[in-house]
């Protein structure tokens, strides 16, 4: 009874739910009857609500339920909402269950929630709400693997060197494992070993932020207001990271709005007034900002307040910080990063043909360091410029640190030339958020530059650069790369013209959505309404996937996509097709998702790759894989062989 008592306290909170489906009973003699049976059944849980209309009686009907378990709440779980570090370094909890019951509210926790109408007419409604201890159970069993997947993420994160997604999913894996009746001693397989998760987890993320380092690579002229730009470097194992967050001190302008360094580079303003004896870097793991992502869980990312949990996250930047002096290994490494972007696995062209080139990306470097745009357009075609225009206006760009032409490499692709990789940050009005990106750049056969994309980010490259095979050569991976980029920029620049070329006509579009079905059974006269929650599947023409995307764009303003585990691989319907899965963060200005993107992309034509199947879900379904072990990365997630 404790372990079931804790959902049902917050389904309690969503009176209006039931309400707009209820269907009266027949005869009250036969409803009351079924009433009866299920008091004295103790496999059910039940309320009884009076009120002058449905919805009083409905909020009635679950306070008396609340009311008749709320003394159990305490003893059947604990939920730490509030916590601090100790000088042993342990986490000291305090508990707080009401965001624990907002969380369990939410309607993909109301499977199996039944209401039987006693009297459904005036003056007095009568309503039982009831639910079975299985049901409660099965709600708590999906949560549990829930967090089960979060760490595993987690841990695949960070071995790819994603140090933000890593600490991201294991933040929340630790928050939500907190909601649980079996916190204390739930164990997950991962990698195979047993892990308790309420331990594990946090020494996790203490080692994850003792691997990071910070240096100080680079620091500008003052300017006119006497502020500096600094560029920093950011190592894990020592190696650039892929990909980190964190924010910085800036005194009286107060914590910075969280930046991103991404293949280890990154940039910060300092101004005269921000203290540097000591640089205080914090590496984030919260993400505040995206707890709308999951909004099942939101009320206890919201609630939960974990900003001691990880003590050496906050990080100091003491020598030389004073000066704001360079150190020479840092800015050697940050050069080294940049020139890593470059290099992609297969051959560049050699310097004495590439000067051409060379020289065009030098002219639109200086442009956008000095922000003067003036002539430009002679070094684009009309679509190109239109890009670069976007780009600019994507958000507040400059490029990082100070990277010249000789850094650049190109690659020919057949009668293109592609420069990779220019390092960019870009940071938007609301202050929220700033992302880095390496920006490519592509010319066609009269030395134009005809498109430019956000970079797919090294781990992702390297991935695709490494695949072996007759099916691989280096222009089919500068393909599938340039495909990959062009489909993320696309979204980021509001390219809808050039998203509906990418779909064939008849492209299979699946999109996981939550939905509520309610049913009717009947026993006897007796009508009883089931009101259920589950992910399902709806395929949607192409035009209709468009306009979906119409009204997004112009409701954001700006959209960023990030690409994690990314796996290719041949499609057995053509020689010329390739299944592609993604683990796919979308975030835009008022919304946001974390789901596994696959693609099955036909590249016959090579210039122009057409999508025949796009599906999107939000969570892993174990069901699509009933053969693979918990722990696999291909668990639960559409691939090759459904489509194929």
């Amino acid at each position: 009874m404790r372990i079931h008592s804790l959902l049902l306290t917050a389904v309690f909170a969503v009176a209006g739910f039931l309400c707009d489906t209820v269907i009266a009973a027949k005869t009250l003699s036969e409803a009351e009857q079924k009433a009866q049976k299920i008091m004295n059944d103790r496999n059910y849980l039940y309320g009884i609500g009076v009120g002058s209309d449905r919805q009083e009686a409905m909020q009635s009907a679950l306070a008396d339920m609340a009311g008749k378990i709320s003394v159990n709440i305490s003893a059947s779980t604990e939920y730490r909402a509030n916590e601090s570090t100790g000088s042993n370094g342990e986490i000291d909890s305090q508990s707080s269950m009401s965001m624990v019951v907002k969380s369990y509210s939410a309607p993909a926790n109301l499977e199996g929630v039944e209401s039987l109408w006693l009297s459904d007419k005036a003056p007095q409604f009568r309503v039982m709400t009831y639910l079975t201890h299985d049901d409660v159970e099965r709600m708590f069993e999906r949560r549990r693997n829930n967090v089960a997947n979060m760490a595993r993420e987690g841990v695949r994160a960070e071995e790819a060197g994603k140090i933000d997604l890593a600490l991201h999913y294991l933040y929340q894996a630790y928050v939500v494992l907190g909601s649980l009746p079996d916190a204390q001693t739930l164990e997950v397989d991962i990698d195979g070993t047993k892990r308790l998760l309420r331990t594990w987890i946090p020494e996790q993320m203490r080692d994850i932020c003792a691997e990071v380092k910070f240096g100080i690579a680079d620091v500008s002229k003052p300017d006119d207001s006497g502020g500096k730009r600094v560029s920093l470097m950011a190592h894990y194992k020592g190696e650039p990271v892929t990909s980190i967050g964190f924010s910085y001190w800036r005194g009286a302008q107060g914590q910075s709005p969280i930046l991103t360094a991404r293949d280890g580079m990154s940039e910060i303003e300092i101004s005269p007034t921000t203290p540097l004896d000591p640089l205080a870097i914090d590496i984030e793991y919260r993400f505040a900002d995206e707890n709308h992502l999951v909004p099942e869980y939101q009320p206890l990312l919201d609630g939960f307040n974990g900003a001691g949990m990880v003590p050496n996250a906050h990080v100091t930047l003491t020598e030389n910080a004073k000066a704001l002096k360079s150190d020479k290994k840092e800015t050697q490494a940050f050069k080294e990063a940049v020139a890593a972007g470059a290099r992609e696995g297969v051959k560049a062209m050699p310097h004495s043909e590439s000067q051409a080139f060379a020289k065009s990306i030098g002219i639109i470097v200086d442009a956008i360091d000095k922000r003067q745009y003036t002539g430009l357009s002679q070094l684009f075609t009309q679509e190109g410029y239109d890009m670069f225009e976007r780009l600019i206006h994507y958000g507040k760009a400059r490029i990082l640190g100070k990277a010249t032409r000789d850094t650049y490499e190109f690659y020919p692709m057949k009668e293109r030339v592609v420069c990779r990789s220019i390092p960019m940050q870009f940071s938007f009005e609301n202050g929220r958020r700033t992302f880095t990106e390496d920006v490519t750049f592509t010319f066609n056969a009269d030395g134009l530059i005809e498109s430019l994309a956000f970079g797919l980010g090294s781990v992702a490259r390297k991935d695709i650069f490494a695949m072996q095979g007759e099916a691989w050569s280096d222009y089919m991976k500068m393909v599938m790369v340039t495909f990959l980029e062009n489909y993320k920029t696309a979204f980021a620049l509001k390219r809808l013209d050039f998203i509906e070329t990418m779909f064939d006509d008849d492209a299979v579009i699946i999109v996981g959505h939550v939905v509520k079905k309610s049913s009717v059974k009947r026993e006897g006269d007796a009508q009883i309404i089931e009101n259920k929650e589950h992910v399902t599947y709806v395929r949607k023409t192409k035009a209709e996937y468009m306009a979906q995307l119409k009204r997004c764009f112009a409701s954001n303003q700006f959209i960023n996509i990030r690409f994690a585990n990314t796996d290719v691989g041949a499609v057995d319907v053509g020689k010329d097709t390739y299944g592609i899965q993604l683990r796919q963060e979308y975030f835009s200005s008022s919304y946001g998702d974390v789901g596994y993107l696959y693609l099955m992309v036909d590249f016959l034509n090579p210039d122009e790759p057409v999508i025949k199947v796009r599906t999107w879900q939000p969570e892993r379904k174990p069901d699509l894989t009933p053969n693979l072990p918990k722990d696999s990365p291909y668990n639960g997630i559409f691939s090759n062989g459904y489509f194929g």
